[in-house]
């Protein structure tokens, strides 16, 4: 059983590149760059590692006679959210319009697939690799073959005899996106294509165990790290600089990013600066003014978000409505059928110079399951760790330590819409910008509202609707807003013109440590917020700064028709 392709090896590797060539253009100049037609994504790590022969890389595996005997285990690894969209993204923003033919809706879940084996020389030796998913007549990397069973070569990494098999293969899929796509620089060695030499600063944000993998994994293979977290962090790799977001100097505290300055990659393993999961043919690669400001400020480049679909629910419903939508979607990820999954392949070097290297180093990533698919989850201390992060002044909800728009750099446009964001983001929790008797005027008025049902802590969200299995929208507001107080009466009107019985119209007070708590069960971080309850659950929320809002209308709409929430609705207007 021999590799296939070997003869058409070396013009796949000139059809790469130009493919990823056109993906950079297209990511660059989208208007005037046709996307790269690919049926299989495949994630490119900076150009010159595409111009390496890994052939002729230092592991003895990657030669041309190299073929299995044996498949001892496979397992299908789901990527999704963030991380999938991390994937695509990563040097080729025109690839998941390729992918999904221009589909804005079009299911974005991925998968991976992993298989062991055991080589057929002597003496034998276990091996991991990425199993080929599909039918291919030219595949555009080259395989092994073991009967109806491809295996692609590049992704080949011997396992060491203290390893498992399971722990081989989680590893390799933890090490794809997180690391593998993260890597800042990838040199030849001695001017040579015989191996690869990586380099460069990398950032991590966040203290879980996966934070801790991918930090440890990227200073193993060379890389400057900084990991960043509220809180501890597990590292076992000395050459990790832990830090928290904020760092004193001589005369005050300075955000991360400014105390190290330069940067190559950031890894952010708690939250996703890519607007969106969905990735559009006007918006290729997505992304806030802070993705903008870390390459301006800081030439980082590369901003990968691991945040999972089920991560972002937890973050979007919060802790008490989060964990039953999360749980029953990874159910139902476990027995997707890959038919309906994006095959992900990785780029070249990732057995041989990327996963051989980690398995070498002990750097193991191990959660182990037996289901034939498996997908990343969520933890709560994740989400306690994004919510805790301090904010940035502005007031425009940036976690601190990453880059904010100055004044001083703003237009006059863009100054503008600012503070309009800042007017009506009012921070949960803060104190607001009206006076102590004009907030008493509010309260009162509150209080003899017949319409709307007022709201106080968790205590009387549980009370009042979720106990209730009441179908309602919640206003969260603060009698302190003035954004707020101008949506009062349009609010009330909508209230007074709909049956109470069938839909509910609430106010649920943000002000204070009690607000602070509710806004984090209901997902919210600044108001004026409005979040929809169907039968108790929590349905969806939209942000509107002022009513009429036709995206408000919409959710109601489809909130009262049955059907599922668009959470196109819940981007910023």
């Amino acid at each position: 059983m021999v590799s296939r392709n070997d003869i058409r090896s070396k013009a796949s590797a000139r059809s790469v590149v130009g493919g990823l060539h056109a993906l950079f253009l297209a990511a660059s100049f989208p208007s005037s760059v046709q996307p790269f037609q690919s049926t299989v994504l495949v994630s490119p790590l900076p150009q010159q590692q595409h111009l390496l022969n890994y052939k002729q890389t230092t592991t003895s595996l990657q030669s041309t006679r190299t073929s299995l005997n044996a498949i001892s285990q496979r397992q299908t690894f789901i990527i999704d959210g963030g991380e999938l969209q991390s994937f695509l993204l990563h040097n080729s923003g025109a690839t998941p319009i390729a992918a999904t033919g221009g589909r804005r809706n079009a299911q974005q879940v991925g998968c991976l697939r992993l298989v062991t084996g055991i080589t057929d020389e002597s003496p034998s030796r276990r091996v991991v690799g990425v199993e080929m998913i599909g039918d291919s007549e030219e595949p555009i990397y080259d395989t092994v073959s073991l009967g109806n069973v491809e295996v692609y070569k590049h992704t080949i990494a011997e396992i060491p005899d203290r390893l498992s098999d399971r722990d081989a293969m989680s590893t390799a899929a933890a090490t794809l996106v997180g690391i593998h796509c993260a890597i800042p620089k990838v040199e030849e060695v001695g001017g040579s294509a015989d191996g690869v030499f990586y380099s460069g600063k990398a950032v991590v944000m966040g203290g879980n165990d996966y934070a801790c993998f991918i930090a440890d994994g990227l200073a193993s293979l060379g890389i400057d790290v900084s990991l960043i977290s509220t809180g501890g962090s597990n590292t076992k790799n000395k050459q990790v600089n832990v830090m928290r977001p904020s760092v004193e100097s001589e005369d005050n505290e300075v955000g991360f990013a400014d105390a190290i300055g330069q940067f190559d990659s950031l890894i952010d393993t708690i939250a996703n600066e890519q607007n969106g999961m969905i990735i559009t043919d006007d918006n290729p690669a997505g992304g806030s003014s802070v993705l903008q400001l870390l390459r301006s400020r800081h030439q980082c480049n590369t901003y990968i978000s691991t945040l999972t679909k089920s991560q972002q629910m937890i973050k979007s419903d919060g802790v008490l409505f989060g964990p039953g939508k999360a749980n029953s979607y990874m159910k139902s990820m476990e027995s997707i059928s890959t038919k309906k999954c994006t095959p992900l392949v990785p780029s070249i070097g990732f057995g041989p110079s990327t996963l051989q290297k980690l398995l070498e180093n002990n750097v193991i990533f191990s959660k182990k399951s037996d289901k034939p698919s498996a997908v990343r989850g969520w933890e709560l201390k994740d989400f306690w760790e994004e919510t805790s992060w301090p904010r940035d002044s502005s007031g425009t909800g940036i976690r601190f330590g990453l880059p904010v728009v100055e004044e001083e750099d703003l237009d006059e446009s863009f100054r503008i819409e600012q503070l309009q964001l800042q007017k009506r983001g009012t921070r949960v929790g803060s104190e607001g910008g009206m006076d102590e008797k004009e907030v008493t005027v509010q309260s009162k008025a509150d209080e003899q509202n017949p319409y709307v049902k007022q709201i106080t802590g968790v205590e009387g969200l549980m009370e009042n609707i979720v106990s209730k299995e009441r179908s309602c929208v919640v206003f969260v507001a603060m009698r302190s807003c003035r954004t707020c107080k101008g949506i009062n009466p349009i609010f009330t009107k909508m209230a007074r013109e709909r049956d109470k019985d069938i839909l509910m119209f609430a106010k649920a007070d943000a002000t204070g440590a009690s607000g602070k708590a509710l806004g984090k069960q209901l997902g919210v971080v600044a108001v004026p917020s409005f979040v929809l309850f169907r039968n108790g659950a929590r349905f969806g929320a939209v942000s509107a700064s002022k009513l009429p809002s036709d995206r408000l209308d919409k959710a109601i709409k489809d909130l009262e028709a049955g059907v599922e929430f668009d959470t196109s609705l819940e981007e910023e207007e």
